[in-house]
């Protein structure tokens, strides 16, 4: 942790004021410091070129991803998928240029053959927080796909016990699939992970954030709050479960 915050720790700095500014405009930010600051490095230190989105909203998550894009290379994209357009209103036209949004639901598109999954090798889901939804977006989008590809899914480990609104069948799929591994979490709840959890993490993690100066420094015990000095939402639980496939 402290490796890649020693890496990219500066460019998360040098991006917040904007993120915070376009979180005051549209009042939409409700992804949360620890996993937008983990998708964000994932994406420096992995370098994929293709970027699958589920669901972005008005489209936060989606400026985080394009940025780590942008300064990775030239030619990665993200490809983002909802239900609605209202992202598209909302992006950043220096960034967009990168960025190809398709307007419909995931399984019709996969049907009609407008959604390929092949070639994408970072998958972010956050999308109907529902059991029957998760277990078809496993069993249709991470089951069968063939390519290395990190994986990142939204509000799963949302409360003490390790769970969520969707989590179970999020959860059985990583105990019955035979092609995923380095499955961890930045939960305040159970980082790194549910079985071994370290204990001080929010605490280590916040230091470590001071340190690179993406938060105040820590005074007394103010940095055993996972909502240290907020971006701009004002929750830190952080349920985003990543792992690897193949």
């Amino acid at each position: 942790m402290s490796h890649l915050y020693g890496k990219y720790g500066a460019e998360i700095v040098a991006f917040r004021p904007a993120m915070k500014s376009w979180c005051e405009s549209t009042d939409s930010c409700k992804f949360t410091d620890y996993e937008v600051e983990m998708v964000y490095m994932l994406i420096r230190e992995y370098k994929p070129q293709r970027v699958f989105e589920m669901a972005p909203n008005k489209g936060y998550s989606s400026h985080w991803i394009l940025k780590a894009l942008h300064t990775n290379d030239r030619t990665s994209k993200l490809y983002s998928y909802d239900i609605h357009d209202r992202s598209v209103e909302n992006m950043s036209k220096q960034l967009k240029h990168r960025w190809e949004f398709t307007l419909g639901d995931y399984e019709e598109l996969l049907k009609s053959g407008q959604l390929d999954m092949s070639g994408f090798d970072f998958i972010f889901i956050d999308a109907l927080h529902t059991e029957e939804f998760s277990r078809g977006y496993c069993s249709k989008l991470l089951h069968p796909h063939k390519n290395r590809a990190i994986v990142a899914i939204h509000d799963i480990v949302a409360d003490k016990f390790g769970g969520g609104r969707e989590s179970s069948e999020v959860y059985k799929y990583l105990a019955f699939a035979n092609n995923t591994k380095h499955v961890f979490t930045v939960s305040r709840f159970a980082m790194p992970t549910l079985l071994d959890p370290v204990l001080n993490a929010v605490e280590q993690l916040n230091k470590i954030r001071a340190t690179n100066k993406i938060v105040a420094p820590c005074k007394d015990d103010n940095c055993k709050n996972a909502l240290y000095d907020p971006l701009y939402f004002q929750n830190n639980d952080a349920p985003t479960l990543f792992f690897q496939v193949n």
